[in-house]
Order: structure tokens, then sequence, then C-alpha cells
């Protein structure tokens, strides 16, 4: 039976990422209020950084659990207070940097609450640890690693999958990694890391890789079509727009992956293909960016210069589930394609990024999967690693 659980908000709900101390001390009190007659604590160790969840949504709370390590430091770095069923609140969420802190009401959504923890952590690591926190996938083939920052929709844990799947291939993680630079600059190179103990993976991956769905049916689920429905790419009676094939409830099946856009599992690395395929790190010998478009070239190998300009500007089109619905199918910006930068300091994301192209020497390129097919893309990303 699918573990699935369906959250009133089924996206990230209105936020407000610089939010006064003294505001949000109230914003705080309100939801304290809600948590003192039911709570769940649990501290996340997040490369080394101790996030505290204090929460009453025993789903969000579950997945806190099974997403990160525990932290065991007696002292906390920040806080997340997510009260759900706060009367009279619309579904929101609010962020103090003074404080390092965060107030999520009325959402269980658990994909928002573990974006701010990253950026939560993020926060501590760069203004004290000099590590760069990037949004991006990583992998390694034959010791070679690969980081791969891309607008969501455009591919970036498909081709991560596609390098896991190789005989000398492992997966780092799909979502975050983080590059000490500090160490970097010890070691003549920058290695990625990655903070989750499982993924949080988007269950429209299926689509393409129908192995997928075994482990998923195994895993605890989020936001699942079970009803034909509430299908978003029904095609007629029997079709679906999004393979091009019989609707997988027309085949027998009782729930699809990819019948919303951002329906989720949570599935433990290992559980993927196995535990010799994933790494906990990697050598970074080469940056990939994804863009989706119908005009644009191909590949387009980037010195620094046109990197950041390209990262800096952010451009993106919105997919479901991906922002607020009023942006759904528009064009939206996302510098450093990283929306989870709670304290966003551009200076210091366009240093990290030159000092891996220019000082450490990684090799960047900028492929385009709107006019090209997922193999042809992969062969490129493999070409360049073997040359880098």
């Amino acid at each position: 039976m699918l573990d699935n659980y369906v959250t009133a908000s089924t996206s990230r709900v209105k936020s407000d990422k610089n939010v006064p101390r003294g505001k949000f001390e109230e914003l705080k009190k309100t939801a304290k209020k809600k948590l003192s007659s039911k709570a769940f604590h649990s501290k996340a160790n997040l490369n080394g950084v101790t996030i505290e969840f204090n929460g009453n949504s025993h789903h969000q709370y579950e997945f806190w659990k099974m997403n990160w390590f525990e932290g065991m430091k007696p002292s906390v770095d920040g806080r997340i207070f997510s009260a759900f069923g706060v009367e009279g609140v619309e579904p929101s969420a609010y962020y103090c940097p003074d404080t390092n802190e965060s107030v999520f009401f009325n959402t269980e959504y658990y994909g928002q609450c573990k974006s701010w923890a990253l950026g939560m952590a993020a926060a501590v690591l760069e203004r004290d640890f000099n590590t760069h926190s990037i949004h991006g996938a990583c992998a390694q083939v034959e010791g070679k690693g690969v980081i791969i920052v891309a607008p969501t929709g455009t591919g970036k844990t498909t081709q991560a999958f596609k390098l896991m799947e190789l005989p000398g291939g492992r997966v780092v993680g799909d979502d975050w990694v983080y590059i000490n630079h500090d160490e970097g600059e010890n070691q003549g190179y920058l290695v990625g890391r990655q903070p989750e103990k499982s993924l949080y993976m988007r269950t429209e991956t299926q689509k393409d890789k129908p192995w997928l769905r075994n482990t998923f049916d195994e895993s605890k689920c989020e936001n699942i079509v079970v009803n034909k429905k509430e299908c978003e790419f029904t095609d007629g009676e029997y079709g679906c727009k999004m393979t091009g094939n019989t609707c997988v409830f027309n085949d027998g099946n009782r729930w699809c992956y990819y019948a919303f856009g951002n329906s989720r599992a949570l599935v433990r690395r290992e559980d993927l293909l196995g535990a010799d395929k994933i790494a906990d790190d990697a050598r970074v010998d080469l940056l990939v960016l994804l863009r989706r478009d119908a005009t644009s070239p191909a590949a387009v190998r980037l010195d620094a210069d046109k990197a950041v300009e390209v990262l800096k500007k952010g451009e993106f089109m919105v997919r479901p589930g991906a922002g607020p619905k009023d942006m759904w199918g528009k064009l939206g910006s996302e510098p450093w394609y990283n929306p989870y930068l709670l304290r966003l300091d551009n200076a210091r994301q366009e240093q990290f990024f030159r000092d891996m192209i220019s000082k450490f020497g990684v090799k960047c390129l900028l492929l385009n999967t709107g006019v090209e097919s997922i193999e042809s893309t992969h062969k490129r990303i493999l070409k360049a690693l073997a040359s880098s």
C-alpha cells in the first residue's frame, strides 16, 4: 500500500525572508503558543551546522527525521517553528536574518521547510567556514566529479542518475552541494559534499526511469495522485499527455507518480541502486549548467565571466510546484539558480563561482536540454568529464 500524505499546501507558500527582529518575535510568539499544546522537536546536522525543528505536523517531523543526520551538539545554529492549524493566519513563511530562525504557518508541505533549513545552514557555513552552498546535483564517474546546476525541470536529477547508472558511477546528492573553499586552498582542488541522509525526490523522474516505481512504492511519499480525476495530464479517456501512452490508471495502477508536477518521495540514498552506487563526496572537475529552450545552442563552453553572467541572471521557466501558482508557466529569475539562499550575498556567490572556474580550474559547460535528447546531453557530460 502506498505510504502517501497529502498536504494542505502542495507547494511553497508566500514568504518574507527579511523580517525585522521585533516583528519576528511576535510571529514566533504566535507559533509557540500553538505549539505549546503539542510539538515535535528534532535537531539536524547539516554539514556541521545544527538546525532545530519545532512543529506540530507529524508529517513534517517524520520527513525531517528521515531526511537529515541527527544533530548531536547541545547548541543550535538556527531554529524552525512550524505551526499548523493557527486560525486566522494564511499559509506563510518568515525568516529573520538577525536570529537565523524561521516561522511557518499552516503548511505541512515539507519541501519549503527542507529548503529553508538548507538556507539557514548555508548562512552559517558561508559566514564562518568559507563554504559555498550550491543548489545542484552531484555525481562522480571513475573518481571524476561533476556538479549540475539548473532551474527546476531542466534535467539535473535525470543526468545525475544516468551517471550513477554507469559501471563506475556514483551519486553524491540530487539537490544540494557544499564546497569548502578553505579546504580547496589546502588541497589544491575542490570537494563537493551533500548533507542528506535521504533524498527528497520529485516522483515525476519515474516517467523516464521506470525502475524508480518500485523504489517509490517502498518509500514515504507526499502528494502523490491516487485518483485519475486529479491528474493534470490526462489525454482523452485513456491517454497520457506526459508519455503519449496509455494512462497508468487505465493500466490498472492505483496511483501515478507524474500526474502532479510537485509530488515527492523521500528515498534513502542506498535504496536507489545499492550502497555501492552512492558517495559522500566527490572531487569537483566539471560544472554543468543546464537550460531548456528551443533556440539556444546545444553546448557552450563558458569562462568565469560568462558563467557568472548566466548564473547571476538565473532565468528559468517556472514549472508547476516550483513557485506560486500565478507564476507557473511564466519566466522567472532566481539568481545563482538557488532560491534557498536566505541571506543572499551576490558578491560572495560571484566570487565562489569565479574561483571555482578560474582558480581551481573547474571546466564549465552550458548545455541546452531543449534541443537535444537526454542521451545526447549525457554523452556531452561524459566527454567533458573524460577530458577534465
